[in-house]
């Protein structure tokens, strides 16, 4: 007989309990016909051991989870009825400033094993925002826990976005009904509409530890969010009634499917018509979210019911109101985004200039030198070891770094060492800084240094205590960001009182080198935590707050507070560990970001493992503890592309693999791959036989191909990670984020678009070459001069890549920015420019389509002074004025004072035509452009002056009579959104080349010289070929 081997096994006795207390039947079972839901909340009703005969007889719901699902092997076969009706009555609304509220009443109560409903609630829905709606539901009595707003600096709403009533083009119709309530939202003028959000018909439970809404979702929409997940199915989120927990937990990302280190209760929906938006859950407590084939299931353990709808009605979109919320993502500094190496077990200092040596003799490109805990004092934070690290050979390392424009970034845990003597440890005492355990005394964990305290970044305290402790390490050692591991909060042992042993809890991290499973679990717990004694001073209500009524499938069926602060730990405003568990490493975020920008007077770089809603304003994020294995290739890309959809952009995983030792294959395809991440590391463990890219000719070989490439893409990169401050929009996108109306790009998970530019890797271990899809357009490799015409419709194509290579493509339509390859960032950003110009498929004008060949009439390609593009007979000579000081007022650049911008739509503009639109074609003309972001890389305020960006854009024309085809250049600084007309300080390298691909010539690429004449006078030429040009911004008076 099949037996409940899913039950789990802690909780059986609790749920016993409270089935003889509150579901007493004799010997007679109550019919449960209608009243079970597979997908619904599962509390146990059951024991180790029940069968389905005791379970039914017992009037519970019996469903064994199937064979081979190790995801779910905690989940309860034996549970409570849980699709017992709820309902709520809506007595009363009333307009507000922004909306309306109202009163809702309990008409019926459901699972009282989860407790008893709450009878009265108030309903407000925020109406103020013409593409986003704001529903909160919460206590009409008792103030509840909802996540702080300080913790959203970045955020528009936060700032007080919200000031007006409803305008009258409201993307969105809301409407509810009032017995019993319901609500529904839909789209403005689109009749018969589905729902975008619909409760009706769907019960709705709010008790004190639980609350769910459940809405309705359409059954061919494709749905992406609710990270952080190791998803063994792919980016598209699986509609099996399978719950998603959101619980940060020190879970290895090396383990698929469970909870990892963040929680992004978000959901962005793309239905097959490519109409796309989203549902935002602001809620920090645990949860679980059920997806089926019909509905969308949020289910919490507490807080409120705070849900935005956010209109769309494009991808871009969604992410842009989702960020308005949030807090739009930081734009990191420019050397961030050069290649980063690490490894957990450099034995010293020489060791690491030693790898610094060795990357540069190797001719690899290596911007940043990190350090993991090797280089403290006994696992303490804020300092140096005093034999391999000391302070003198760290300071002169750095310097020596500096010098040759590289950085060096330090971890930080936020575990402080139980160390009288110790000033991180003093002075945090003194200050109060530290989170309580439920006694009122500093709550006792235990992580690599021994035992420790845990600071409370959600106090003032505790924030100004963390900045003072970094100000005094930055004077140590100076450090260019910071790495914030271990920030769930991890702890070695679980508890929500532990107490020292006699003999002291001892720093050691062999635990690592001699388990099978990951440092942190239980039995490297030193410490002596929840003695019967301390359990015995636990409230019933602490105790509920320990071990709540509907217990998550934390970590495959662990304790909240598994691994982790107790979760009846306070914070000294009061707050308890059970609601702003996951809020920990967001506010290590927000209080480290705010002291680097003292400290350092430049943009912060700050790595964070832990991850809540907008981590992305203030950090960067990576993987966690993958391992060296090709399914954690393909899954590190569907995390990054995950991540990059709730707001956090600058995003990657630990190349070539964290856990294990890699092979020289693997490592050398998890670089070409790797390289195209936003956020690119190499990084391993402990104990793991190095992995630097030099070690293998192979490995360097395909290092120094695709970070090369990366490196003369970063133009694009900066201006994507500027884009993504502005908009919100992630730099690595799937590709159905640029092509929503193309339902074959939904389920691709492995290929991305790193900014605009495709990439196809091979992902699977003995392979040389794949198939790829390009979406519709013609699409160019930057390799070499292959193309993919892909004109009518996408389609897949074969690629041949061997060992080094990747594929990486750019869309005909646009203008790309590139600059040398050096080995570090700063050579990059001073080197000249190559604009890269792809025409979309050119298509003739009628009377030339049949022709086979294109009238070549002994032409040339050149480039006239006014900046156009010509095709021209070797003996023509032209004539003309070029200002090449450049009128700051009128943003002109590169372009005669008479000549007029080509385009002013961007490529998804609707209603324009489809040469109107960027990169668009049509019979005899066709068009391209690009755009580029640049300041001095690491300035605290994103530049806003005149000549920060420019636009470019080009057009070709067929000649009616000849069938010749001629165009014109065009680049101008961008107006900005404030409408800044003054220059600023940007000192813009030279445009020396330019390269345009797709013209109907026997070559496929037409190279234009450029040199850089002098910037003082109006210069007249007589030329076939374009001599210029510094990018100058100069005021219109000069």
């Amino acid at each position: 007989m099949v037996v409940g081997r899913g039950v789990r096994a802690q909780h059986f006795v609790k749920s016993l309990m409270l089935f003889s207390i509150l579901h007493c039947f004799a010997s007679s079972a109550r019919s449960t016909e209608g009243l079970c839901s597979v997908a619904g909340p599962k509390a146990d009703c059951g024991f180790v051991g029940i069968d389905e005969a005791v379970c039914t007889d017992q009037g519970c719901c019996w469903s064994p989870v199937q064979a081979g699902t190790a995801a779910y092997q905690n989940e309860a076969w034996c549970f409570y009825p849980n699709a017992d009706i709820s309902e709520y009555e809506l007595v009363k609304t009333e307009d507000t400033d922004v909306g309306w509220e109202g009163l809702l009443r309990n008409l019926t109560s459901t699972q009282s094993e989860l407790g008893p409903d709450i009878t009265s609630l108030t309903v407000k829905a925020d109406t103020s925002q013409s593409d986003i709606l704001h529903i909160t539901i919460t206590d009409l009595h008792d103030e509840r826990w909802h996540v702080p707003p300080s913790l959203f600096p970045e955020s528009s709403f936060a700032a007080g976005y919200v000031s007006q009533k409803k305008p009258e083009a409201a993307a969105y119709d809301l409407s509810y009904a009032s017995t019993p309530f319901s609500f529904a939202v839909t789209r403005a003028g689109v009749e018969n509409s589905t729902a975008i959000f619909s409760t009706r018909g769907h019960r709705l439970v709010f008790k004190e530890q639980y609350i769910e809404l459940n809405s309705a979702i359409e059954a061919n929409s494709s749905l992406f969010g609710l990270e952080e997940h190791t998803a063994s199915t792919g980016l598209r989120l699986q509609r099996e009634g399978r719950p998603l927990t959101m619980w940060n937990h020190d879970t290895l990302s090396a383990n698929a499917d469970t909870n990892l280190y963040g929680s992004h209760p978000f959901v962005l929906e793309v239905r097959p018509d490519g109409s796309s938006h989203g549902i935002l859950m602001l809620n920090s407590n645990a949860m679980e979210v059920g997806l089926t084939e019909d509905t969308l299931s949020w289910r919490m353990t507490g807080g409120i019911i705070d849900v935005y709808v956010l209109m769309g009605p494009t991808p871009s979109q969604v992410l842009q109101q989702l960020t308005a919320i949030i807090g739009r993502p930081a734009l990191p500094p420019l050397w961030s985004l050069g290649f980063h190496q690490c490894k957990w077990g450099y034995k010293h200092v020489e060791e690491l200039a030693d790898v610094v040596a060795k990357y540069k003799a190797a001719d690899i490109p290596l911007e940043v030198m990190w350090t993991d805990i090797d280089y403290m004092d006994g696992y303490r934070d804020f300092s140096l070891d005093p034999n391999n690290f000391s302070k003198g050979k760290m300071q002169a390392f750095v310097k020596q770094l500096h010098s040759s424009k590289q950085y060096w970034v330090p971890i930080v845990d936020p575990g402080i060492k139980v160390d009288p003597g110790y000033p991180a440890y003093d002075e945090g005492l003194a200050a109060k800084a530290f989170v309580n355990d439920f006694t009122g005394k500093p709550y006792l964990g235990q992580v690599w240094p021994g035992a420790t305290h845990f600071p409370d970044f959600l106090s003032k305290a505790g924030v100004k205590y963390w900045a003072d402790q970094l100000q005094a390490f930055h004077q140590l050692a100076t450090f260019d960001g910071l790495w914030i591991d271990m920030n769930e909060a991890s702890n070695f042992c679980t508890g929500d009182v532990c107490h020292m042993p006699t003999q002291g809890a001892t720093a050691n991290a062999s635990a690592w080198l001699t388990t099978s499973s990951c440092a942190g679990s239980s039995n490297d717990c030193q410490l002596t935590c929840d003695t019967p004694e301390d359990l015995a001073k636990l409230t019933p209500q602490q105790q509920l707050y320990r071990d709540p009524p509907y217990r998550i499938n934390n970590a495959k069926g662990q304790l909240l507070g598994h691994n982790t602060i107790g979760t009846t730990a306070t914070h000294a405003d009061g707050s308890l560990e059970y609601n702003a568990h996951n809020l920990y490493g967001l506010s290590e975020a927000v209080a480290t970001h705010s002291a680097l920008e003292k400290i350092t007077g430049k943009r912060p770089f700050i790595l964070s493992r832990s991850s809540f809603l907008g981590t992305g304003a203030v950090s960067a994020h990576w993987t966690g503890d993958n391992a060296a294995t090709w399914a954690d290739l393909r899954w590190s890309i569907t995390t990054t592309l995950g991540m990059g959809l709730v707001g956090v952009p600058f995003v990657g995983a630990d190349i070539c693999g964290f856990l294990g030792n890699t092979t020289e294959e693997l490592c050398g395809r998890w670089v070409s791959a790797g390289a195209f991440y936003p956020f690119a590391r190499d990084h391993n463990t402990l104990g793991a036989a190095p992995q630097e890219l030099y070690l293998w000719e192979s490995v360097a070989d395909a290092g120094r191909r695709a970070i090369k490439m990366r490196y003369q893409l970063l133009p694009h990169l900066y201006t994507a990670f500027h884009q993504a401050n502005k908009l919100g929009t992630p730099v690595a996108r799937p590709l159905w984020f640029a092509y929503p109306q193309d339902p074959a790009t939904h389920a691709i998970d492995d290929q991305w678009l790193f900014g605009d530019v495709l990439v196809t890797p091979i992902l699977d271990e003995g392979q040389t070459k794949r198939e790829g899809y390009f979406p519709k357009g013609k699409w160019y490799s930057l390799f070499d001069n292959t193309t993919i015409d892909a004109h009518d419709e996408g389609k897949s194509a074969a690629l041949d890549l061997p060992m080094g290579h990747v594929g990486v493509h750019m869309l005909g339509g646009t203008i790309l920015p590139l600059q040398q390859a050096a080995l570090v960032t700063a050579d990059v950003r001073t080197s000249d420019l190559t604009l890269l110009v792809a025409l979309p498929h050119l298509e003739p004008l009628p009377a030339f389509a049949a022709t086979s060949e294109t009238p070549s009439c002994n032409q040339q390609t050149g480039f006239r002074a006014d900046g156009s593009m010509s095709q021209q007979s070797s003996t023509e000579k032209v004539s003309a004025q070029a200002q090449l000081t450049l009128p700051c007022a009128g943003r002109k650049l590169l372009t005669r004072s008479d000549s007029q911008p080509v385009m002013q739509q961007g490529r998804d503009v609707e209603g324009a035509s489809p040469v109107q639109k960027c990169g668009g074609s049509e019979a005899g003309r066709a068009t391209a452009c690009g755009h580029i972001y640049m300041d001095d890389g690491h300035q605290l305020q994103v530049g806003l002056a005149a000549d920060n960006e420019i636009d470019m854009s080009a057009e070709v024309v067929q000649d009616a009579v000849s069938g010749s085809w001629h165009g014109r250049l065009h680049v101008s600084f961008q107006q900005t959104d404030a409408g800044n007309t003054e220059c600023g300080s940007v000192s813009w390298p030279n445009i020396n080349n330019v390269v345009v691909k797709g013209l109907p010539l026997h070559s496929k690429v037409v190279h234009v010289r450029a040199g850089p004449p002098s910037m003082t006078s109006v210069v007249a030429a007589e030329q076939a070929s374009f001599g210029c040009c510094m990018l100058v911004c100069v005021h219109a008076d000069t």
